[in-house]
Order: C-alpha cells, then structure tokens, then sequence
C-alpha cells in the first residue's frame, strides 16, 4: 500500500508527540500544529492570534537569551542545527521542559523566504529522572560515574557527579569534557596499576576494584574504585560505579601494619619482622652467594638504670640508642628491638670486618652520650654487642644467632663494653 509522504510524516510525528513549529526568519510568521499547542494544555483556538509572541511569553523567563544563543549559534554555523531545552509553561501553571530542535529551509534558488522549521518535544519526565539521580548522586558519599572504554582503547566518562571536584580536583564537566585530567591526578606510582585493572576487567568482565592515591595541594589521599563492567555490541566496554574516599580505613590500615612490625618505645622493627627479614636475607646468599652479618647488642647493667633513676629515664636511654643506631646504620640496614634492652642489628652484603667496625662506632658513640634523669643528674651508658657472619658453615637463621648471642656473652663475661667476633 502506497502512504504519502504527508501521511508518514503525520504518523510519525504522532508516534513519537512531537509539535512542529515553523518560523519565517524575515517576517516573524509563526506556525504551530495542534500537538505543539496540546502539548502545553492548549488548542490552537484558545492561542490565537498566533505569534512570535505567543512562543515567547510561554517561555520562562530565565531560558529565553539561551534560545536566542543557540540560534545565532546555528545561524553563524557554530552548530550543525538549532538545539536547546527551555521551560514553558504549561495550562495547569506548571513548568514543562521542552526540547527545540530545528534547521533552515530555503528553495534552491533563495528567492524565497527562509523558514526555520523544527520539533518540540516534552521531555520533563527525563529532566525530573536526571535531576532525581543527580540528587542521590549527590547525597552518596562518593562520585557516581559511567565510563567507557572503546574498542580502539579510546576512553571517555558519559556522566560524572559533581562530587568529582571535590575528590580529584577537576569539575565533573572538565572531566567529562577531558577525561585525561582525572587520570592525570592519581599518584604516579599507582598509575600503571590502575590502568591494568581497568584492561584486565575489560578483558574478563569481573568487577572493577581498585584502591588509589588521588594527588592534592595537602598531600594524596585514597580512594577506592568499584563498578562492574558490560560489553556492548561494538567491542566497547561500559562501567557504571562508585569512587569512595578510604582515606582514614587507609591511614588506620597502614598504623596497623606498623605497629605489628615495630617497637611502639622506640619506633626500631620488632623481633617477628626481623625474623623475617633474616629468612629472606638468608635465601638471598643462598641463591646469589652475598653474605650478611648479625650483630647483638645489650646496654650494660641496665637495671641498674632503671633502679637509680627510674624507668622514664632507661626508656630515655632505650630511645637515645634507637636514635644513634639509625644515624649510623644504612637504609637497607634492619634495626631491631628483640627485648627489654636488646637489639639486633641485620646489615644486609656486610661482611664480617665492616659489621665489627660499625658496632665499634656504635658502642663508641654511646660511651660518649650524656643522658639526664627526672632529678636533673647526668649519667652514661655504655653496651656490649657480638657480631657473627652468614658462612658456608652456617646451617640455618637460628644457627647464625645463636653464633651472635655466644660473641654477646662473651663480650659480658670479658668485662663489658667491648664488641667481640665470631668468626667460625
């Protein structure tokens, strides 16, 4: 069955409700179809006489200029057709959102007047959903977005909260505009992380959950990423999520992990972190043949300290060795408190001689420091260290220390303040 064009373009249009308007741009001659005029309560009877007017005082107020720019925009072909969405007000009183499209018909020979000929449609219901999701956008505590990974690896964020700026710093707009900028804000070195998450969760299609630095002016702070991925129909990959601050859970995490690894005195590593270091240094000569040396050390009489000026004042002493022990050990150097006033000093490639050397410095160092009590008296301290090295006769870490303590006692029993070797 043959259908006019008149007749499909009626259907058309009264399948999808759109109102047509046509505007004369040299006369100001308007036209409306009934639908136009329905779609804001209306016929077209109770609307005459038709006018530009008649549009405009229908408009709100506030998005008439906007119409106007989105016009010379078009007609000065900045844009490839006139486009923008304005309230007008409907019967009832209420505001409705309308969008405006339309282009320039002209006869071939231009010898007729052109008309601007376009469609109205009501897209309220859409402007209240968007206006609702941005509404809980902005009450979750954190950035709601939608990212998408095309399949020629081309990346670009369809809708980002507002909350954006306030987490990395970029407006969403800017954002979303360049989505560069939010990438250029996490932290170098978890970089190349995040970006293997994203491909790895593109490629398998498993959850997207990634814990970052975001750089700011005051420091860094931690985020956490998570959103589930979905394969379009072209290649492209869709994520829609949440980024959360983890900034506290992070801090108190890494607290946490430093208590469980350090002395809370002294601030020195503790036994269960040494010992795991001796294990690894341990495998490490084993594999690529670098030795390491071991030293032990003990402050001499020190309950003595703690009997004649108190426990404050030993804590002082404790801390003032952690202090000296830091300043003259290497970074790669492990320094450990393993008791009341004991340490251990892990000096990883060190032979045997350097270590010796080093504890000398050491023990030297404290003879000389001055501590005070509570009362104001000066008093001195001095220690006693044995020093033992990983051989090819060593058979294990526990075999090793007790080579170490052995040199330590030794050191006791031949006077005190002095550092011995054992060099089997």
């Amino acid at each position: 069955m043959y259908l006019s064009a008149e007749t499909r373009l009626k259907a058309i249009l009264e399948g999808t409700g759109a109102g047509t308007w046509e505007f004369n741009l040299d006369t100001e001659e308007i036209i409306f179809n009934d639908r136009w005029a329905s779609m804001l309560g209306y016929s077209l009877e109770e609307l005459a006489p038709i006018s530009f007017q008649t549009w405009s005082q229908l408009c709100h107020p506030d998005d008439v200029e906007a119409a106007f720019q989105a016009l010379d925009s078009y007609l000065n072909g900045n844009s490839a057709q006139y486009e923008c969405v304005l309230r007008m007000q409907h019967k009832d009183g209420d505001w409705r959102y309308i969008h405006t499209r339309g282009t320039v018909f002209a006869s071939p020979q231009e010898t007729e007047a052109r008309w601007l000929m376009g469609t109205h449609l009501d897209v309220t219901e859409e402007k209240r959903r968007q206006h609702q999701l941005q509404q809980l956008a902005e009450s979750l505590p954190g950035v709601i977005y939608t990212f998408v990974l095309d399949s020629q690896g081309q990346y670009q964020f369809p809708f980002l909260s507002r909350k954006a700026e306030e987490f990395y710093g970029v407006s969403a707009d800017a954002a979303m505009a360049n989505p560069q900028l939010l990438f250029d804000s996490i932290h170098p070195d978890d970089l190349p992380r995040v970006h293997q998450s994203i491909l790895t969760s593109a490629d398998t299609l498993n959850q997207w959950s990634c814990d970052y630095r975001i750089v700011r002016e005051c420091g860094y702070q931690w985020v956490r990423g998570t959103s589930q991925p979905e394969r379009g129909p072209d290649g492209s990959v869709t994520w829609h999520g949440i980024i959360t601050n983890i900034d506290d859970q992070k801090r108190l995490e890494q607290k946490l992990e430093r208590l469980s690894i350090t002395d809370e005195l002294t601030g020195l590593y503790n036994l269960r972190y040494l010992l795991m270091k001796l294990d690894e240094c341990a495998a490490e000569t084993e594999r690529y043949g670098a030795t390491f040396s071991v030293a032990s050390l003990d402050i001499d009489y020190f309950k003595s300290v703690n009997d004649r000026w108190g426990h404050p004042a030993g804590d002082r002493v404790l801390q003032g060795i952690a202090e000296l022990l830091r300043q003259r050990t290497r970074r790669a150097d492990i320094v450990a408190r393993t008791g009341g006033e004991e340490f251990i000093v892990l000096m990883p490639r060190t032979n045997l001689d350097d270590a010796r050397h080093l504890m000398e410095s050491l023990r030297s160092d404290l003879a000389e420091k001055v501590f005070t009590s509570d009362s104001g008296d000066a008093f001195s301290v001095t220690l006693s260290a044995g020093v033992a090295c990983w051989s090819e006769h060593t058979s294990s870490v526990s075999h090793l220390l007790s080579a170490c303590d052995q040199s330590l006692y030794a050191a006791k029993h031949a006077g005190r303040n002095r550092v011995l070797i054992n060099s089997r």
